[in-house]
């Protein structure tokens, strides 16, 4: 039986148009698969990598790649200029933080003046924070209630936002 009364009548006319908006839509695409890494250092080599300022435990702020991981800096090296004295051998350890060429990194709580690059040996491109180039230990898994690698050899710290050494 229809509806005779008017306010029966709106009241199913209003119902179909609500239930034309709720037409079903085309789902959205799903997202590209990420590009491959690019580098010679493919353990820690990405198109555009990340740099972070987080807060870890024993360690104050410190900076993190995009999967968490702690970053360092060398004494060995050399922030002005930029001069990575880590090479051979101690990138088997010591991985350095390359990009692609051209690939600006994501930043979050890191100043852009402060992050810039150097070409290593090999061609690939390192980041630097306030000139001190960056690297993550092969061993650390992306934690941050440890210590990692802070004051291994009594050369390598963990960096902070500001290229400072971590608190120990």
């Amino acid at each position: 039986m229809l509806p005779t009364h008017p306010t029966r009548l709106l009241a199913a006319a209003a119902l179909l148009a609500l239930a034309a908006c709720g037409a079903p839509t085309e789902p959205a695409p799903a997202p590209a698969p990420a590009a491959a890494a690019q580098g010679g250092h493919a353990a820690h080599s990405s198109a555009a990598a990340g740099l972070y300022a987080v807060q870890s435990g024993p360690l104050g702020v410190v900076a993190t790649d995009s999967e968490g991981h702690l970053l360092y800096r060398s004494d060995a090296d050399s922030a002005a200029p930029p001069t990575s004295a880590c090479t051979g051998a101690c990138t088997q350890t010591w991985l350095p933080l390359t990009v692609a060429d051209g690939a600006e990194p994501e930043l979050l709580g890191v100043d852009a003046a402060l992050v810039g690059r150097l070409e290593r040996a090999d061609g690939d491109d390192q980041l630097t924070l306030a000139g001190w180039p960056l690297y993550r230990h092969r061993d650390d898994t992306g934690g941050l209630a440890d210590t990692g690698q802070n004051g291994a050899d009594g050369s390598w710290f963990a960096i902070t936002p500001t290229g400072g050494k971590a608190a120990a």
